[in-house]
């Protein structure tokens, strides 16, 4: 038995992770639709009606998968679906599942990697669907909460816990939504503008006409923002938020996401008009994310001032951080990649290793790539914040801070 209602897919997902629901949800605004496939209340999979295989190769080299990367070549032709049958509610436009099993069936793949690929996949497609802006209707199915090509190809599967999922992805919704307002989505293709040459450069911006010149050669309205983001190695928030500057001075403009990544739901604006139709989340669905929010982080704070560590310490709350502090920076990596922080306080100046280089470090790690990396330093200058965005830093904070000061810009990345 299925129920249609208007669709609210974060209400939704909280409802069904707190009643540790099993089935799949399924979410159709139209033009595109996804299934969510849940197992007491965790998500295993979620499919995506637009695939491409770009967007395949996309989440390939991000893995660091060459092999697969190469064997796509030799990729059966049948596999290739026409876009037109991209909004068509067919099993056969499956073009993921049949890529994957293929890839694992050839041992291009092994069983763990093609859990990885899945992870990616399933991530890529729920962020997608979270945001919708309230445009379209849900169908919840009471049925095996895991496609069969998964048990068959994989034998397990992925379990992402739905409230923590959320309160990440709202904490970094937040930060997408400080960047440029004519960011819209991260396959829209940047190019520079006629004579930005001659334009004086924004004041916040951390990239030097030198820099700029060589990004100007790459970014001609082809390569879309997320593409830049493999091509840089780097987050792709973080390259929309070095980019925002000059987007916002008209240095560089935007062209729209080519068809059909085009169809894919906006980032939200910060200030969207509710209209009147809009569903309430009930009171079930507002005490699951406040739960949420109100979790234990785990902080990581590396300094080679042992009174500084004291007074950090002292400043966070413990009933709300767990605090670990270090003072040894080349021991600290190893530690960090045990605990797996929520976020992470540097300090600049330090022997051996400074600030930059341990930021750049954990940055291209595969378990700090998107956890918040906050620098502390005495410095002040542009050409330091600078730095520290470039290393890969999610902000800066200067000595001396307050109590007050250091936990708001904590709470800023986290909640």
């Amino acid at each position: 038995m299925t129920t249609i209602i208007r669709l609210n897919p974060i209400g939704l997902l909280s409802r069904l992770a707190a009643s540790n629901s099993s089935g799949c949800l399924e979410l159709d605004e139209g033009s595109v639709y996804w299934k969510l496939y849940l197992q007491q209340g965790n998500i295993n999979y979620v499919f995506c009606s637009i695939q491409l295989l770009d967007q395949l190769k996309f989440h390939l080299h991000n893995l660091g998968f060459k092999p697969a990367i190469a064997a796509l070549k030799h990729l059966p032709s049948s596999y290739l679906v026409p876009e037109s049958y991209l909004t068509e509610k067919s099993n056969n436009q499956n073009l993921y599942s049949q890529v994957i099993s293929w890839l694992i069936t050839e041992k291009y793949l092994d069983s763990s990697q093609g859990l990885k690929l899945l992870e990616c996949i399933t991530k890529d497609a729920l962020n997608s669907c979270l945001w919708l802006n309230n445009q379209g209707l849900y169908l919840w199915h009471n049925q095996e909460p895991t496609p069969l090509w998964i048990r068959e190809k994989l034998g397990v599967s992925l379990s992402i816990n739905v409230v923590k999922y959320l309160t990440f992805q709202q904490a970094r919704l937040k930060e997408w939504q400080n960047c440029s307002a004519k960011l819209s989505s991260v396959h829209q293709r940047p190019y520079f503008t006629d004579g930005w040459e001659l334009k004086t450069l924004p004041k916040t911006g951390a990239l030097s006409y030198k820099t700029l010149n060589k990004l100007a050669q790459a970014l001609k309205g082809r390569t879309s923002l997320r593409q830049l983001s493999l091509i840089l190695q780097k987050d792709e928030l973080y390259v929309a938020q070095v980019l925002s500057p000059y987007i916002n001075d008209g240095i560089i403009a935007l062209r729209n996401a080519e068809s059909p990544l085009d169809k894919l739901p906006n980032i939200p604006k910060s200030k969207t008009v509710v209209s009147h139709s809009t569903p309430v989340l009930s009171s079930a669905e507002n005490k699951t994310l406040k739960t949420a929010s109100s979790k234990i982080w785990k902080l990581v704070c590396i300094d080679d001032s042992p009174t500084i560590l004291q007074e950090i310490k002292r400043f966070l709350n413990q009933d709300k951080f767990e605090v670990t502090v270090i003072n040894d920076p080349v021991q600290s990596v190893s530690l960090i990649f045990r605990i797996k922080p929520d976020l992470i306080l540097l300090d600049i100046t330090m022997p051996r290793i400074n600030g930059y280089k341990l930021c750049g470090l954990l940055r291209g790690s595969e378990p700090c790539s998107r956890t918040p990396i906050i620098m502390v330093t005495g410095n002040t200058s542009l050409i330091d914040k600078a730095r520290a965005k470039l290393a890969g830093a999610t902000d800066y904070l200067t000595k001396p801070f307050t109590q007050q000061g250091l936990t708001e810009i904590i709470e800023k990345h986290l909640i």
